[in-house]
């Protein structure tokens, strides 16, 4: 993955993330001036990059031979290579010179001290305008220091670069709770240029993967939810590769539905969104596998089973684990032309764990909702959260942020004005969630409840519309969940301008508390969703 080469008295080769450039030769040899990691390919992007300029040469030098400190070390950058391809600025510890206005620059980073970040905030580089794609150029670092081997670095810099994109990927459905299972992503080099080495990172809010290899890097302990690895294999233009043996995902207990994502990377020099610090060894919170390498094959994968350009690969989990929610709803009392609260209740009673669950609250015929005011707060230190949105006439889908382990329960509590006493009107709460993360829940005759109203008070009217029914009564419970998918993932997942539409606020947050068993018209219910995004 890494090419080092180090002037003086003999050669040493960096073997992995963190590994020491062990001197040779001469018996007098005080050791290499630092030791780093330094990618041997890098790509910049031909656009622009940012009004300041450049991007950040992200370097982590450590003082070399194990050294705990090393004084007066300097650096110098040589980019005089990258005529017509790319151009660098730099500042503080390497003098202020602005884009292009030198090649060459020295850099007197002073003392480093091993275990500390070492990064010299003081290099920048960018794509000379009009640079011809695949155009390419090294750039030199000379480490240097008293008493110590000078170390040179190189890194072949070029414009743009592969298109790697992950295989989309079809749901997993049955897996046990607690179970493992082997997984083998699959990239494909979309772009017109090579990649001389890629990385995946594969991230998952909860399922673990096993510290199978020795070129990934997982958590630091525990089980690990992330796993970043390096293939020093090049892929040409069309090209499409396989992981030979399986990465081994566990199943949580409690999971319900779940997901984990691949995404393929190209290694770059600067601390931009190409650069990924699990796989080079530079982050210090992960670490290596203990078994073999993980190895790649090419693949004749059609093109079309790859994701758009910069799409994750995504495996959704359905698991046999259920979960049993219920849902309750206080009775709206007051007179007409008053206003009263009412408290809708969702309740996960196990035993799977649930997110993606919201709660579609149908205001009963002659009440309107009243649009909260925000409570006095004279030192601005409230945070402010709207968890309600009206998405159809007297329909509106309030929902938890975060997932609801058993046990637990969220709520929330709406105003209603009563505008008219309606002659045995009633409102309906119901459980909804998204149909591509199936619920599993046992009891879907408890997803509703019905919101009944005791107004007193004002002339009785007829009503002039039947009162709601449960998706359950009318068959059309998937057709209903179909229609609140777009909603939950995006109404709730935004704040919406202008308050026009949303009028509830987050007033409670997610409880581990029993719900006591309804009595009298309250009504209560239980509702399903998915476990985990």
């Amino acid at each position: 993955m890494y090419r080092i080469r180090r002037l003086g008295a003999a050669l040493a080769v960096l073997l992995g993330a963190g590994a020491l450039l062990a001197p040779a030769g001469s018996a007098q040899a005080a050791g290499p001036a630092v030791e780093l990691d330094v990618p041997k390919t890098a790509y910049l992007p031909k656009r622009g990059t940012s009004p300041t300029g450049g991007l950040r040469l992200w370097l982590a030098p450590q003082p070399g031979a194990g050294r705990a400190t090393q004084s007066d070390v300097t650096l110098k950058v040589d980019a005089s290579d990258l005529d017509s391809v790319a151009r660098i600025r730099t500042r503080r510890e390497c003098g202020d010179h602005a884009m292009g206005a030198t090649d060459v620059v020295d850099c007197a980073l002073g003392t480093l001290t091993r275990g500390k970040d070492n990064y010299p905030d003081a290099v920048y580089i960018e794509a000379v305008p009009g640079a011809r794609l695949g155009s390419h150029g090294t750039i030199r670092y000379t480490f240097s220091a008293p008493g110590a081997e000078d170390v040179v670095f190189e890194t072949d810099v070029r414009i743009e670069g592969p298109d790697l994109r992950p295989r989309k990927e079809k749901p997993r459905e049955g897996d046990a709770p607690g179970a493992s299972f082997g997984f083998k992503p699959q990239i494909r080099n979309a772009g017109a240029f090579p990649a001389q080495g890629f990385g995946l990172t594969i991230r998952s809010p909860r399922s673990a993967f096993a510290r199978q290899y020795s070129n990934c890097r997982y958590g630091p302990e525990g089980a690990s939810t992330s796993a970043d690895c390096w293939f020093d294999q090049r892929i040409e233009p069309g090209q499409a590769y396989e992981v030979v043996e399986p990465i081994s995902v566990a199943v949580p207990d409690t999971m319900v539905n779940g997901s984990f994502t691949y995404k393929p990377y190209v290694q770059g020099m600067t601390g931009n969104a190409e650069e990924d610090l699990g796989a080079t060894g530079t982050d210090p919170g992960l670490r290596p596998g203990t078994g073999p390498e993980l190895k790649v094959r090419p693949v004749d994968t059609p093109a079309d089973a790859f994701t758009d350009r910069f799409g994750l690969g995504e495996v959704r989990l359905h698991t046999s684990q259920t979960a049993d929610l219920q849902v309750r709803a206080d009775a709206i009392e007051g007179t007409t032309g008053s206003t009263a609260e009412s408290t809708f209740q969702l309740r996960n009673a196990g035993p799977g764990r649930i997110s993606g669950t919201s709660l579609r609250i149908t205001v009963p015929e002659g009440l309107s909702v009243v649009a909260p005011t925000p409570p006095p707060d004279p030192d601005n230190e409230l945070e402010w959260e709207w968890e309600c949105s009206r998405i159809e006439e007297r329909v509106y889908l309030c929902g938890p942020d975060n997932p609801l382990e058993p046990g637990d329960t969220w709520e929330t509590t709406l105003e209603f004005r009563i505008d008219r006493n309606v002659r045995g009107a009633r409102g309906l709460l119901e459980a909804v969630h998204d149909p591509e993360r199936p619920a599993n829940d046992p009891k879907k005759s408890n997803d509703s409840a019905p919101i009944e109203v005791r107004a007193t008070g004002g002339p009785l009217v007829e009503p002039t519309e039947p009162n709601p029914k449960p998706a359950s009564a009318t068959g059309d419970s998937e057709g209903k969940d179909d229609s609140m998918l777009l909603v939950m993932a995006v109404v709730l997942g935004t704040v919406l301008g202008g308050g026009a539409l949303v009028f509830a606020l987050r007033v409670r947050a997610a409880r581990r508390k029993a719900v006591p068993e309804p009595t009298g018209p309250t009504g209560h219910g239980e509702t399903s969703g998915p476990d985990e995004t």
